[in-house]
């Protein structure tokens, strides 16, 4: 598709990984600039391969002059959005806050592709929330294969709730650690867990009717045989999942690894157990493009259960994101 003006409507740090991952792929984009949803500051300037990238303040911005933007705003910035479409832009929203609308798609890239189809619907495509699209990339192989129940322990770093969160749990981190006690009325980040439902913007996820939406989109035969526990923890990057899955049929483990080997984007490992602090430290080696697995079991031959890790941000947000816009651009 030619004379492709794409805009990165978000903070600073995932227009920085975005551009990152534009510069890898196979796209060609003719102008790509930045949306500051956030104000970037003075300091804080972007680059596309030599080039010095545009950064817009939000409210100078004119839509009417891209082609496609990747949106990555919350609930509060949704008027922007609806902006943007009403200009004539292609949406893919990276937050999912258009999934309640019923004909928008919700998609994971290379899992439910087919779904893009509905993106003139409404010239919005959603990528999926990435507790979801980490769960979705790693049963793919056995989406076919009859599943009675999944259960997942998704473990919530810091940054999966916004730069904020993680500059608080540094903060009450190094409070904590000089022996100054927190005020009784701040919410615990450091040293705690805490259900990701009941702090900050997610006070009504991952359970809200949102996320159940666009599970049913993404997954809709498994939508009532999944459960999601969502814990927010002490880490700064890196989202992990414990997945246990059980059938009335027999479960190869051996199979699924095989397949694992063979896919794209993912990463099995055999014999060492990759957590979210390994992974951010092979961050130079892999780029943090892929999802881990590991510690793979069969309990007995109808179950099975598996570790991941992803880096929520540089993989389940900005590669994805891109990976989902090289299919928009091929429909």
């Amino acid at each position: 598709m030619a004379n492709i003006h794409l805009a990165i409507a978000s903070d600073f740090l995932l227009a920085e990984k975005i551009l990152e991952i534009l510069e890898t792929s196979e796209l060609e984009i003719e102008v790509v600039s930045a949306v500051e949803l956030d104000s970037f500051g003075e300091e804080h300037s972007l680059r596309f391969g030599t080039k010095a990238v545009a950064q817009i303040a939000l409210d100078e911005v004119d839509w009417s002059q891209f082609s496609h933007v990747l949106f990555a705003g919350k609930m509060a910035q949704a008027e922007h959005l609806a902006k943007a479409v009403q200009a004539g832009c292609i949406i893919l929203d990276l937050y999912g806050i258009s999934a309640l609308i019923g004909d928008v798609p919700v998609v994971v890239p290379s899992v439910n592709d087919e779904a893009i189809v509905n993106l003139r619907e409404r010239n919005i495509v959603a990528l999926a929330n990435p507790q979801i699209s980490q769960l979705a990339l790693a049963i793919k192989p056995l989406l076919t294969q009859p599943i009675d129940n999944i259960f997942v322990t998704s473990l919530l770093p810091s940054a999966y709730f916004g730069d904020e969160k993680v500059r608080e749990l540094a903060g009450q981190t190094a409070q904590l650690l000089n022996g100054i006690p927190l005020d009784d009325d701040k919410p615990r980040v450091a040293f705690d867990t805490v259900p990701a439902n009941v702090q900050g913007d997610e006070a009504q996820l991952p359970f809200s009717r949102a996320f159940e939406l666009q599970l049913a989109k993404v997954l809709p035969n498994l939508t009532a045989n999944v459960t999601f526990h969502s814990v927010q923890v002490p880490v700064f990057y890196g989202s992990a999942q414990m997945v246990s899955i059980q059938s009335s049929y027999q479960l190869d483990a051996v199979a699924l690894s095989d397949s694992w080997q063979q896919a794209d984007w993912l990463e099995f490992n055999e014999s060492e157990v990759v957590t979210p602090v390994k992974n951010g430290e092979h961050s130079e080696e892999n780029e943090s493009n892929v999802l881990q697995i590991s510690q793979l079991l069969n309990k007995d031959e109808n179950s099975l259960q598996f570790w991941s890790v992803a880096d929520e941000q540089r993989f389940s947000m900005a590669f994805l994101s891109v990976a989902l816009l090289e299919r928009v651009l091929d429909y």
